[in-house]
């Protein structure tokens, strides 16, 4: 998880008791655990509730007519001829520029 090879983890461990103390080392551990304990419940509600509003709206469905719609070549799509105004539409539009 965090690549920390066995010396690492040696160092780590022999501050820690230096630092806090080998009697309060086991309640400094317990307190670590329940905190990365409610990040993750936390982490699990908010994606739990996340998913709950993605049903609600559908979007999984939306998001796989989306995925498929994206996966069509655009060889095999009938694409409409290119939509450009006439040229005298174009002459009516914009003031002359030769004035």
């Amino acid at each position: 998880m965090f690549d920390i090879g066995m010396m690492e983890m040696f160092v780590i461990v022999v501050l820690a008791i230096i630092v806090v103390g080998p009697k309060d080392l086991p309640k400094l551990l317990r307190s670590i655990g329940q905190i990365i304990s409610k990040i993750r419940s936390m982490g699990h509600e908010f994606q739990s509730s996340i998913k709950k509003i993605a049903d609600e709206v559908e979007l999984e469905e939306v998001t796989q007519k989306l995925n498929k719609a994206g996966n069509i070549p655009l060889d095999d799509l009938d694409v409409a001829p290119d939509i450009r105004p006439s040229s005298d539409q174009i002459d009516k539009n914009e003031p002359d520029k030769h004035e």
